[in-house]
């Protein structure tokens, strides 16, 4: 998702606007290239998880629209949008979303459920409220992070005393003093990606994503295929009206959606509302194959701009992203890629520095990716599963 932030930016002022960044930390951006500070017409230093010293800010400043791209600061973002008469996605949706208690209580019924308990860190207790396996979560996290599969009463205090141990994640964010703990859903994941449009005044479904996913117990995400096809359009139509409802029953409209789900006996089971556009690689590979760019398209909706036309090189097909993770723990010295890109891989990017691996834990721990492209879905990750067993990877 951070590279979301330029590439607004830089559609941005394409269409004519300045752009002013915000930051809690520019530093947090030094690695980025292109880096956003360097992009923007002006920035400023703020504290961004901190809404009333982003209100002060903005009594000096008049801006067209207010634009985040990431999960800690879309609620400051809507209250801020809502108080200069802006366009902004609810507050209450957003906030029912970020806290992952309030979208399992308001979508139950609707779809298959997912049985959840949230439970104090200061008082979690020594066993699962739930069945082993069993899911647990920070309540108001993103990323993966913090996401294990208990089997045990030890893995599961395990589980909860790492969230315990991480208040402050790497976005300096703090999190709430709760877990969540899920009943735990067997079998491959999916999205639905959406975007809202204000010409029909609801979402405009642009596509299924199949997600690719690491061994238990970390839920740690590995890839990306899009788009994917339930076997019918009508399934495919079915399933999107499911979405449309837990979206509906926690409130949020007016912006970006990347559900995640599983299907369970034919019945869509929700896994988490992301009130934000897909991340990763999603937006490459919705590019190459329906020619959409839903950076363009969030910018576009809060600026009241109608949707631009799809961009050029659309391809078709399917596309694939993939990622590189460790096959050992150990200091990782170099990752050295093949000299050319053979056919079918359209880009690939790996770490360039030392980095100690500890095992697969999130999705801080993989060491780079490649998009692929083909005619056939499953074609796609063969390309690129072919492509990462050259990559070399050396150990000190």
């Amino acid at each position: 998702m951070l590279d979301y932030g330029p590439e607004g930016m830089r559609l941005t002022k394409e269409k004519g606007y300045r752009t002013h960044f915000v930051a809690r930390d520019p530093s947090e951006y030094a690695k980025f290239s292109p880096n956003p500070v360097s992009i923007a017409d002006a920035y400023s230093v703020v504290d961004t998880h901190d809404l009333v010293k982003l209100m002060h800010f903005f009594t000096d400043h008049a801006p067209d629209a207010v634009i985040a791209f990431d999960d800690y600061r879309l609620v400051q973002t809507a209250v801020l949008a809502e108080r200069l008469g802006l366009p902004h996605a609810p507050v209450d949706g957003l906030l029912n979303c970020h806290f992952k208690d309030r979208s399992r209580s308001l979508t139950k019924g609707i779809g298959r459920s997912v049985a959840a308990v949230r439970v104090s860190l200061d008082e979690p207790g020594d066993i699962s409220p739930l069945e082993y396996p069993c899911v647990v979560k920070p309540v108001d996290d993103a990323g993966s992070a913090g996401v294990r599969v208990c089997s045990s009463d030890d893995e599961y205090r395990a589980a909860l005393r790492t969230i315990a141990a991480h208040q402050v994640n790497a976005r300096g964010y703090r999190r709430a003093q709760y877990a969540l703990v899920e009943e735990f859903i067997d079998g491959p994941e999916f999205t639905a990606e959406l975007i809202w449009d204000d010409r029909t005044d609801g979402w405009r479904f642009l596509g299924f994503t199949k997600k690719l996913m690491a061994e238990l117990p970390f839920r740690v995400e590995l890839g990306a295929m899009f788009p994917y096809h339930f076997g019918t359009a009508e399934e495919d139509a079915r399933i999107v009206r499911v979405v449309v409802d837990w979206l509906a029953a926690v409130g949020h409209r007016r912006g970006a959606a990347h559900v995640e789900f599983k299907i369970v006996d034919g019945v869509p089971a929700l896994i988490e509302i992301n009130p934000r556009l897909g991340g990763d690689q999603i937006r490459e590979l919705m590019r190459v194959t329906i020619g959409d760019d839903v950076v363009d398209l969030y910018t576009r909706l809060y600026l009241g701009l109608p949707p631009g036309e799809p961009v050029g090189d659309v391809r078709g097909g399917y596309a694939t992203s993939l990622y590189l993770t460790p096959r050992r723990t150990g200091l990782i010295t170099s990752v050295t890629p093949p000299p050319e890109l053979p056919a079918g891989i359209l880009r690939a990017t790996f770490t360039s520095g030392p980095m100690q691996n500890n095992g697969v834990v999130d999705n801080g721990d993989r060491l780079g990716h490649a998009i692929s492209w083909a005619d056939e879905f499953n074609a796609s990750l063969a390309v690129a599963e072919a492509y990462l067993s050259q990559v070399e990877v050396k150990y000190a």
